[in-house]
């Protein structure tokens, strides 16, 4: 081979594009406004995570549909064919799975075998129920807690019976209701429905350990939520079994007492009334009732390890 050549052949693999080997993970979300509003901060979330630069994501969400409409959607259903997806995320309307289980099921069983047959897996996006339940349907779920019930049973169902993932944002949601009335108050924009800056971090954090199987707590991304908010949302997350829960700890905090004196600390652990925590390689113990008003909020979100 002669010299000139050899110079060639180098070359050419030297030109090979960087990265072409890499594997993406390509997601499409087949669904309403429930995704399509989630959309961004799922976005965002993943681009600071280190999947995002070979994670590809596709909605297709216009507002109020069904997947019973989805179903009939040529344009949906070639994409599903045809887009060589990993996952493909399902969204019926808001009211659909619990006040209409036997629509609902009918609409995913055929739509997950189309997803199947395209090599991809299919996942259940559970929803929430309304906040003071649906108005349009008071017989049956009057209120939350009955509304979520429904749609909780109705997801698993469906995601047991086509052995599929279930996504569950919904009992996720009921989590943060329960532990923080507040917070769960504020996950919902005014019209008690949609999703807020709160309710799409955490839609996007149990998005994220659904598609990566770990947790987005070391994920800089917080979604424009106040700390205390993100921490709460990520202590009601649910890893898959097997994985282990990342600890809350060491957490980095200025923390402010009553006085307002500010101190840069790293925080171990907490008991019931007390916070541990490092400043320049000393150990210290502090009360919780001692710091100021949103560091003890902030500290009492955190889990009890002491």
């Amino acid at each position: 081979m002669s010299r000139n050549i050899i110079i060639l052949f180098l070359l050419l693999i030297l030109l090979q594009p960087s990265g072409y080997s890499q594997e993406m993970t390509r997601i499409l979300f087949v669904g309403n406004s429930y995704s399509g509003q989630i959309r961004k901060t799922l976005t965002n979330l993943i681009k600071a995570s280190p999947e995002g630069k070979t994670t590809e994501l596709e909605f297709i969400t216009p507002g109020g549909k069904t997947l019973g409409f989805h179903l009939e959607t040529q344009a949906t259903l070639e994409k599903i064919k045809t887009g060589n997806w990993d996952f493909v995320v399902l969204q019926d309307q808001s009211q659909t799975p619990a006040a209409f289980p036997k629509k609902f099921e009918s609409a995913v069983i055929d739509l997950d075998i189309l997803i199947d047959a395209s090599g991809a897996k299919t996942v259940f996006y559970q929803t929430w129920g309304r906040k003071d339940g649906d108005k349009m349907n008071l017989q049956t779920m009057p209120t939350y807690k009955a509304m979520q019930k429904k749609l909780s049973d109705s997801y698993a169902s469906a995601a047991k019976r086509c052995d599929a993932i279930l996504a569950p944002v919904g009992d996720t949601w009921a989590k943060v209701r329960k532990a923080d009335p507040k917070l769960g108050d504020s996950l919902y924009k005014s019209d008690g429905s949609h999703p807020s800056a709160q309710g799409a971090y955490l839609a996007a954090c149990v998005f994220y350990v659904t598609f990566f199987e770990k947790s987005p707590a070391t994920i800089e991304y917080k979604g424009g939520l106040f700390d205390v908010e993100a921490t709460a949302i990520l202590n009601a997350i649910t890893l898959p079994e097997g994985k282990p829960t990342p600890s809350a700890f060491p957490a980095d905090r200025t923390l402010t007492n009553a006085n307002g004196n500010e101190i840069e600390v790293r925080i171990l652990g907490r008991s019931k009334t007390q916070i541990f925590f490092t400043k320049n390689g000393k150990n210290h113990t502090y009360e919780i009732d001692q710091l100021s008003e949103a560091d003890q909020t902030f500290i009492r979100a955190l889990p009890i390890n002491r």
